[in-house]
């Protein structure tokens, strides 16, 4: 009897054996096909990792190649006002309400790996995005109201430098938006980017710009859409000379008026993050502290900033309507902007400390730490650069970056002489 025990124990211990090594091969499997996948896909310049994977690097959430070419634009939408902490799989599982199959979801982050509050998602077909945008814009996810639009990033691969890929519009309606624009103009090709150019009141200027993916589109659209109907009106095309005088293609900034006394600069930033990616977002005060109800949202690009005047004119915020408009003091005195205004300093920082950190972005004149009539510190100061270009950089590169263990804040000195 207990030779046959010991026979049963052995089957036993073989069968459990062959389960267990079963079970490896098919793990091995499917981590190897994840594994081809991942190399496939490579890393992205674009998009940060969208959130963790738990167990081996084979299950890890991979980001997008902005250079896919099996990425189809279509299918893609950008969702805006995203909370700080939704991860990657919450934002899938939200978009798959839709009742179509998402592919991908990204929540974007900055290089300090925190997020941006905003995504991208990509459907499995074009009309999963549509239904997307017309189902999920203003709903609420995580407790903040999301808006949900195509995306507008190109991910394709463009040829030329960027002027001979763009035409300019004339003669535009003015009822004519940038959607309309680009459907219009994608008759002769692939349309990257179309915008509408505005006054700063945001009423059209009736011309537009518009950029293909490439040169030869451009001129197949000089060639066939010169002299086409839009909206009832006969257009012109032609080749974009750049530089165009009286555009205010330069001015970055814009003014937002009639903001509620308690919105704080980190709510108006992610308000205005709608028509594009937003330097610093500044409420102005009183000598007091008092909010003044107004503010300056700066932009990284132009086309943004005339975008946020269009878009965002008469939008709510903390349930007020805001008015957008360009910042003036920027068209006319940005060339003179030399001094710039650093607060949350640390108490320990001295002058010395704060002019050696805003070298490493241009040649210093001088740097000052204020201190009250008792010799105290007061947590602020000032830095003047001999270039305005150099203080327009510490700006971009300085503001909402750690020092000396305090988060600095950095702005043009509106009080300098």
């Amino acid at each position: 009897m207990s030779e046959t025990k010991d026979e049963v124990e052995v089957i036993k211990e073989d069968e459990e054996k062959d389960v267990k090594e079963a079970k490896d091969e098919e793990m091995e499997e499917k981590e190897g096909v994840d594994d081809e996948l991942k190399a496939k896909r490579g890393p992205n310049p674009r998009y940060q990792r969208g959130g963790r994977g738990r167990g081996r690097n084979s299950r890890r959430h991979v980001p997008y190649r902005n250079d896919d070419e099996s990425s189809d634009r279509s299918r893609r939408v950008y969702v805006g006002n995203l909370s700080w902490d939704v991860t990657w799989r919450e934002l899938k599982d939200y978009m798959k309400t839709t009742g179509c199959e998402v592919t991908r979801a990204d929540v974007m982050l900055a290089h300090d790996g925190r997020s941006k509050g905003c995504g991208i998602v990509e459907f499995a077909t074009a009309d999963g995005a549509r239904r997307a945008v017309l189902t999920l814009n203003d709903t609420e996810l995580c407790g903040r109201q999301i808006f949900v639009r195509e995306d507008r990033e190109e991910g394709t691969a463009r040829s030329g430098d960027p002027q001979s890929r763009r035409v300019y519009v004339g003669n535009i309606p003015w009822d004519v938006a940038w959607q309309d624009l680009k459907d219009h103009m994608r008759a002769a090709g692939e349309v990257v980017f179309a915008e509408v150019l505005k006054n700063p009141d945001g009423r059209s200027k009736g011309c537009g710009i518009v950029e293909y993916s490439q040169p030869s589109e451009a001129q197949e659209a000089i060639t066939t859409l010169n002299d086409s109907e839009l909206n009832g009106r006969m257009i012109f095309v032609r080749e974009d000379r750049e530089n165009h005088e009286d555009d205010d293609h330069e001015v970055t900034s814009v003014y937002v008026g009639n903001v509620s006394f308690d919105c704080s600069w980190q709510d108006l930033k992610d308000h205005m993050r709608q028509a594009g990616n937003v330097d610093q977002a500044n409420i102005l005060h009183y000598e007091d502290g008092r909010s003044k109800g107004c503010a300056i949202v700066t932009y990284q690009k132009p086309q943004e900033a005339q975008r946020a005047i269009r878009e965002l004119q008469n939008s709510l915020l903390h349930g007020r309507p805001i008015f957008v408009r360009e910042d003036r003091e920027q068209s006319s005195n940005q060339s003179h902007a030399t001094q710039l205004f650093v607060g949350n300093l640390s108490w320990d920082t001295n002058w010395r400390d704060l002019k050696h950190h805003f070298r490493q972005c241009g040649e210093v004149e001088r740097a000052e730490v204020i201190e009250g009539p008792d010799g105290r510190k007061r947590g602020f100061g000032t830095v003047r650069f001999y270039r305005a270009k150099d203080a327009q950089t510490a700006i971009r590169r300085l503001n909402g970056v750690d020092f000396m263990g305090r988060r600095l804040e950095v702005r043009v000195d509106h009080k300098a002489e």
